[in-house]
């Protein structure tokens, strides 16, 4: 019998609003009452509040906008702060540099590795179709004069020379920055003594003024390496078009004459255009060394490939440089490389791409058989050919892939020992009538994510062009979800999705009168290790299968991947950094003191964070003991004792590409045995290729989207529910 969107939100029995706040409360009032700590250069400042008008928001014109400075743009600064740290000098070095921006280092290691191949084929075409240089045929640029007249010149000889002056003049910026940078303080100094508004964000002048300098310095060096390369040598007889010599003594260099080519001898580069090959060749040989020793370069082609490709390039610069500059430049680079190579465990996947569950549980296997090995299946050439790398499986999606809005209504589960709620947002098909052969589905997101995200939305938007009923729980704290109480979020906790889960299966009992539309969950992310959690503790859950995609299920395992740690990591800590200390400050300074604040700020990585914050935060004894919570398989011991993966009594399935960058392969231990443990309702499905929540398709992924993964899913939960109809006649 048909549902009716109507007839199903009925029989939900939930608010469309909070049930624990008033329409006058401002739930954000809050935060007003409290400074906010900032770090800046290493150290932590706390000023303590003694009323909340000393508290001005962003924008105000006391404290202008020298909030940019910090590392998260805060809700609120205390300007008695801002005015004791704005007089601060900037970093006297790079590293102090990247101490205030933690990201900065992730970002340059992200795009190293994104760009790497346009870098590398750049570099070779600038290399294999140029003639090696001869220095006799161009002086070097400290050979220059000023009274050198440049109207009498060949327009050959002027274009070179043009160059040549570019970079002279770049590699003599070094010479200005000290100058530079005292007319800024002066500058600075002045408009404090004049009291004139700060509009402009100085030090981060100051800090442009640095990297200019470093920029400079290293074109001088270059300079120095053109020049030591460039060898004097005079040249006379010769004419310019193969007719007759040329009185040259107009031009006149430090020591030696300018220099002519014959009419059959086209002129070579100059000391610029080799130093140019030169870099490239530098480049090329950095780039390619760092490949070897990246793993996921590493996992997609081969170490030994990489090699070789190294190898190349320094064989391409003995034909263009010689070998006396191409070795000498080779050897110290390549060294290090080897070195590295040799001492450093990429720590690659030891797991076989595939299908791991078990065949004794006649349930599963019968599923299995009927789901379509299509549907399953990713490393068959199907992915994005450009998209090289599970880097660039991971990120690029989200900024290529775009999906349009989708319309929710939102109810409210109330917690009622709490006095909290959670937030579901369900969405119906357009003629708002369910038939009884279709499903519910239940998406819990990802970390710091709400239901518009776009691999949630593009979910949806296909589930309910079919007919199925989606409902999207957003995780307590973020998106628009308030918390009133103490208890802020934490991904250890199952009571919300047990709480959420319920209600949903309460309704369908109802509305289907027992005939069974199947509850289906699927988790993304940190979603996918609190659903599987949730099974996993919870013997018989609320929904009918499972679906994990890029989650973890030993996540004790996930604080040894150090790959995620240092590269992707910093910005998920960022992220969670910015919305919880910016929305629940008061709750985290009565918890935590100023010392445990302080490592707060200095957490570079998600697990840093989790040590600095959740741990204390929640009264987790250690970091170990925090994540043994989290994850469905934390407690599985490879001596025998499996632990609570082996309460899983509906079918659980778990998706996970050996390429993902955040979620660590080990924390599956051994798939066959994991898929064996208990009844054998874990099934693991492992792709060589996909990312971390991406598995892009085609040439053109924004015209798939994220269907791979939302194809998986259905295609699953459609096999479960033929074959538990087919076993119950009365469904």
């Amino acid at each position: 019998m048909p549902i009716t969107a109507d007839a199903f939100l009925e029989a939900l029995h939930l608010p469309s609003e909070h049930p624990y706040i008033r329409p006058q409360d401002n739930v954000h009032e809050a935060k007003q009452e409290w400074s906010i700590f900032c770090y800046f250069n290493s150290v932590a400042w706390t000023k303590d509040v003694q009323t909340p008008s000393s508290l001005k928001p962003i924008g105000s014109n006391e404290c202008g906008d020298f909030t940019t400075h910090f590392w998260t743009k805060w809700p609120l600064i205390h300007c008695d702060a801002i005015e004791d740290v704005r007089h601060r000098n900037v970093p006297s070095s790079a590293a102090d540099f990247f101490q205030i921006e933690p990201c900065l280092v992730s970002m340059f290691q992200m795009n190293m590795l994104l760009w790497a191949p346009l870098v590398l084929v750049f570099c070779l075409k600038r290399l294999y179709h140029v003639q090696k240089y001869d220095p006799n045929e161009f002086p070097s640029s400290r050979q220059l004069e000023p009274d050198c007249s440049a109207e009498s010149l060949p327009e050959q000889k002027k274009s070179s020379m043009k160059k040549t002056s570019y970079f002279v003049a770049i590699s003599s910026l070094p010479s200005y920055m000290p100058s530079l940078r005292k007319a800024t303080m002066a500058h600075d100094k002045q408009r404090r003594q004049t009291s004139e508004p700060y509009h402009q964000n100085n030090n981060s002048f100051e800090r442009l003024l640095l990297l200019l300098s470093l920029f400079s310095n290293a074109i001088s060096v270059m300079a120095s390496f053109s020049a030591m390369f460039s060898q004097e040598r005079k040249r006379e007889g010769k004419t310019l078009d193969g007719n007759e010599s040329q009185d040259m003594t107009n031009y006149s260099f430090r020591k030696h004459r300018c220099a002519r080519s014959d009419s059959n001898d086209t002129m070579r580069q100059g000391p610029f255009l080799f130093t140019t090959d030169w870099l490239a060749y530098v480049v090329a040989l950095v780039f390619t060394a760092v490949l070897m020793n990246d793993a996921m370069y590493v996992l997609e082609y081969q170490q030994h490939n990489l090699i070789a490709f190294h190898l190349f390039f320094i064989y391409q610069s003995l034909k263009r440089f010689g070998s006396k500059v191409a070795l000498a430049t080779a050897i110290p680079i390549s060294a290090i490389a080897f070195c590295i190579m040799a001492y450093q465990d990429l720590d690659l996947p030891a797991i076989e791409p595939g299908l791991y569950y078990d065949e004794t549980n006649a349930f599963i296997s019968e599923t299995v058989q009927e789901w379509p090995v299509d549907k399953r299946t990713y490393d068959d050439g199907r992915g994005t050919p450009w998209m090289i790398t599970g880097d660039t499986r991971t990120g690029l999606p989200f900024m290529v892939n775009n999906v349009p809005e989708q319309k929710f209504v939102r109810k409210w589960v109330p917690l009622p020992e709490e006095n909290e709620a959670i937030i579901l947002d369900i969405a119906f098909p357009d003629s708002k009538v369910i038939d009884d052969d279709k499903r519910v589905y239940l998406i819990l997101h990802g970390i710091n994510g709400d239901s518009n995200e776009g691999y949630v939305v593009d979910f949806v938007r296909r589930q309910v062009s079919l007919g199925n009923i989606v409902a999207v729980m957003v995780t307590r704290g973020l998106g628009d979800s308030p918390i009133l109480g103490e208890n802020i979020l934490h991904f250890a906790r199952i009571s919300d999705v047990s709480a959420v889960a319920r209600a949903l299966k309460k309704a369908i009992n109802e509305v289907s009168h027992g005939d069974g539309l199947l509850l289906a969950g699927v988790g993304y992310s940190m979603g996918a290790i609190t659903l599987a959690n949730y099974v996993a503790q919870v013997n018989p859950p609320d929904i009918d299968v499972a679906i994990a995609f890029s989650g973890s299920l030993d996540t004790t395992q996930q604080e040894n991947f150090q790959r995620s740690a240092s590269l992707w990591q910093p910005f998920v800590a960022k992220a969670m950094r910015d919305t919880l200390l910016g929305r629940y400050s008061r709750q985290i300074r009565q918890k935590l003191d100023q010392n445990q604040l302080k490592e707060v700020m200095k957490a570079k990585s998600l697990v840093d964070f989790d040590r600095a914050l959740f741990v204390p935060y929640n009264d987790f004894e250690s970091l170990d003991d925090y994540y043994s919570r989290m994850g469905a398989m934390a407690d599985f011991d490879t001596n025998g004792y499996e632990g609570r993966i082996s309460n899983v009594s509906i079918p659980l399935l778990c998706v996970q590409s050996l390429d993902d960058p955040l979620s660590y392969w080990k924390t599956y231990h051994d798939p066959k045995k994991v898929s064996k443990s208990g009844n054998g309702n874990t099934v693991l499905l492992f792709t060589r290729r996909g990312g971390h929540v991406g598995w892009p398709l085609g040439w053109n992924p924004s015209t798939y989207g994220w269907s791979w993964m939302s194809d998986t899913a259905s295609s699953f939960v459609e096999s479960v529910d033929r074959v538990r109809r087919s076993q119950s006649p009365l469904l």
